[in-house]
């Protein structure tokens, strides 16, 4: 007589209740890592905005005015905006 061989659904059910456990442990520590990389982003990016318009300033010997906004760090004014 030939002993079938195979998994029986014990040992199925034991392994995925092991990966499911594994996933919760993992699944967590993903996120955040993924909301500090997002913080550390938008603080690079404060920085460059920041040195942006500390350079305009030394261009300009001022800051854009609301009216020219953030828009004068990347094009160069057309006319002398109204004080």
């Amino acid at each position: 007589m030939q002993r079938q061989r195979g998994f029986t659904l014990l040992e199925i059910m034991v392994v995925i209740v092991i990966l499911g456990i594994l996933a919760s442990l993992v699944v967590p520590n993903l996120m955040g890592n993924k909301e500090k990389a997002d913080r550390q982003k938008v603080v690079s990016d404060l920085v460059a905005l920041e040195g942006a318009l500390d350079m305009y300033k030394l261009d300009n010997s001022r800051y854009p005015n609301t009216e020219q906004g953030l828009q004068a760090l990347v094009t160069a004014p057309a006319a002398e905006p109204h004080a």
